[in-house]
């Protein structure tokens, strides 16, 4: 699966032109160990000297200002069985046609498990001198266009968002059919959590142990979640009404009364979950109760008999048999007591086995996962501050020189 993401840049000068190109062609981002190549090219331009190129046309139509340069990217999912090479072939044929008359550098980078080209154009046409205009039906035409290339070279494609209670952002949609939104994994943590719960208190540590807090007030509407990857989600935005703060606190509220006071919350297959826990942690502390009984009766009774033997054998006694009675007894009763002590942790291991310690296991396995997850979009920083200034008046100099 592919699709086609508009990162903004907000900066938009020579300089920031330049570090985005800079970023995209860089030598171990974008060089394919198979094809022994360096996956960087241009459309109506001269991939590694794109820069001076953009420059150029905007000189010669004096239109070096306002908005400078447009960035896009095209990105597969780690599940795509695409080549390095093929991605960037795919690339060259998108650029031809998305921006005709104007000069595209593109770079494959394949230096992530997922695949994925950056496209810079530059925002003057190098033949008409006019500027490239984007509307909100821009991003949808360039990825129906990627989505049919795709098709042509026998690779998948998104199917279109469908169902849900609000509409979902495209990016949003499309890094959830990869597996890896982060608002998904917040989702089934809070569904997690509430299959545990029976209390507002119990919900929020539960959720605390997964490594999340939350700002959760009278005084506000909302239900805001604060992740561990540092973001933060309001109820509203995880696409489900069950999710809202009036909702979680209506089902945490029933779950503390008596059945027949139910009203619809959306969590009725997790409130069957959290019953059916309730009964199994009732039958183990059943059984840990009988096991702990057990092992006090025992104890009880060689406590009972070493008691006696101690009375019979008198302590000034030098007789060797009831010496080693006495001795005997005592040895039984020692390794009672390990054996007392051995089954009280085992006893207390078994009470601490609770489902919050499940929880645990489960945030453990977030944390190895969220190792793994990477943005799909956009998720390089892009360092503006390495480019000097003087240098570019140096170029500039040279381009007026030249024209």
């Amino acid at each position: 699966m592919a699709t086609v993401m508009y990162i903004p840049e907000h900066r938009q000068n020579r300089f920031a032109m330049r570090a985005i190109i800079n970023y995209c062609m860089q030598e171990y981002k974008t060089y394919d160990s198979k094809s022994k190549r360096k996956l960087v090219s241009g459309v109506n331009c001269d991939g590694a000297n794109s820069f001076r190129e953009f420059m150029a046309t905007k000189k010669v139509y004096g239109k070096d200002n306002g908005f400078f340069f447009y960035h896009y990217a095209q990105s597969f999912s780690p599940k795509e069985k695409i080549t390095p090479e093929q991605a960037h072939e795919i690339a060259l044929e998108f650029a031809e046609k998305a921006w005709s008359g104007h000069e595209v550098l593109f770079a494959t980078h394949c230096d992530r498990e997922h695949i994925h080209s950056h496209f810079v154009i530059n925002s003057v046409g190098f033949e008409s001198g006019k500027k490239l205009r984007q509307s909100p039906s821009t991003l949808k035409h360039l990825r129906k266009l990627s989505d049919e290339i795709c098709i042509a070279h026998g690779f998948s494609v998104l199917q279109p968002y469908q169902g849900g209670r609000k509409s979902m952002s495209s990016r949003e949609y499309r890094t959830r059919l990869w597996g890896n939104s982060w608002k998904e994994k917040l989702a089934k943590d809070i569904g997690t959590a509430m299959s545990y719960s029976g209390s507002k208190d119990e919900f929020i540590r539960n959720m605390s142990i997964l490594g999340y807090h939350m700002t959760w007030t009278n005084e506000r509407k909302y239900l805001t979640f604060h992740c561990p990857n540092g973001k933060s989600c309001r109820d509203i935005k995880l696409q489900d009404e069950k999710y809202l703060k009036e909702n979680i606190e209506l089902e945490l509220r029933q779950r503390e009364l008596p059945a027949g006071a139910e009203q619809p919350t959306g969590w009725e297959d997790s409130r069957k979950l959290y019953e059916q826990h309730l009964k199994e942690r009732a039958q183990s502390k059943t059984e840990t109760q009988r096991i702990a009984d057990s092992y006090s009766n025992v104890a009880s009774e060689i406590n009972s008999l070493a008691g006696a033997v101690s009375k019979i054998v008198d302590n000034d006694s030098k007789a060797p048999d009831e010496r080693r009675k006495r001795i005997e007894a005592e040895e039984n009763g020692s390794t009672l007591g390990s054996v007392l002590g051995l089954g009280i942790g085992i006893i207390a291991n078994a009470i601490n086995e609770t489902p919050e310690q499940e929880l645990d296991y489960e945030q453990e396995e977030y944390r190895t996962r969220e190792e793994i997850l990477q943005e799909i979009f956009g998720a390089d920083d892009y360092d503006y501050d390495n480019y000097d200034d003087s240098e570019g008046d140096d170029e500039d100099e040279e381009f007026s020189m030249t024209l």
